[in-house]
């Protein structure tokens, strides 16, 4: 059970119902994680803003980059023990087209050796497990593989995206936010 009371959308009044009805567009339904970050209505809606800018917009622009997002998310996630951050993002890795085996590999420690994973990939992934665990900044080759791989702007999306995960993994865990049942976790809207 969640360490705070979450705020059910129906009693959501003021600032935390306009972040509600932003988020229902968003996902098409209030997380636990949202219902408890709720408590400070800035920063859900602080939350929203790159999800939307930069994963959203993309899942049908540039959907193998939304795929290469969920793998840093997931290994951010799989690094931190974060199950309810894995219990949403999982499915939807598999949703943009992640494969089991993709999904595996970037849970696990083998991850450069993975078949699975093309360079991009085992790119974007090493830099996450570099950030999450703090050692990104001394880390060159880690870099110079994302230099390889991505723009400048594609770097700082997917470590303020790591950055964001790391966040949401510590505040999950923290506050014992309750895991959804499978038919109640968010999805991507249309």
């Amino acid at each position: 059970m969640a360490r705070v009371k979450m705020i059910p959308p129906e009693t959501a009044e003021g600032e935390t119902k306009d972040v509600y009805d932003g988020v229902l567009k968003q996902w098409g339904r209030i997380s636990n994680f949202s219902k408890v970050l709720a408590h400070q209505p800035a920063a859900l809606a602080g939350w929203m803003l790159p999800n939307e800018s930069i994963r959203l917009k993309n899942v049908k622009a540039d959907p193998d980059y939304v795929k290469i997002q969920q793998l840093v998310i997931i290994k951010t996630s799989a690094l931190n023990q974060s199950a309810y951050c894995m219990s949403h993002n999982v499915p939807l890795g598999k949703k943009v087209g992640l494969s089991q085996e993709q999904i595996a590999a970037a849970q696990g420690s083998e991850y450069m050796a993975s078949p699975h994973l093309d360079g991009r990939q085992k790119a974007a992934v090493r830099w996450a497990e570099a950030v999450t665990t703090m050692k990104a900044r001394d880390d060159d080759e880690a870099f110079a593989a994302m230099k390889q791989h991505f723009s400048e702007k594609q770097i700082v999306e997917l470590t303020v995206f790591c950055g964001m995960w790391n966040y949401s993994n510590r505040l999950c865990e923290a506050l014992h936010v309750d895991l959804e049942h499978p038919d109640k976790r968010i999805e991507f809207q249309k």
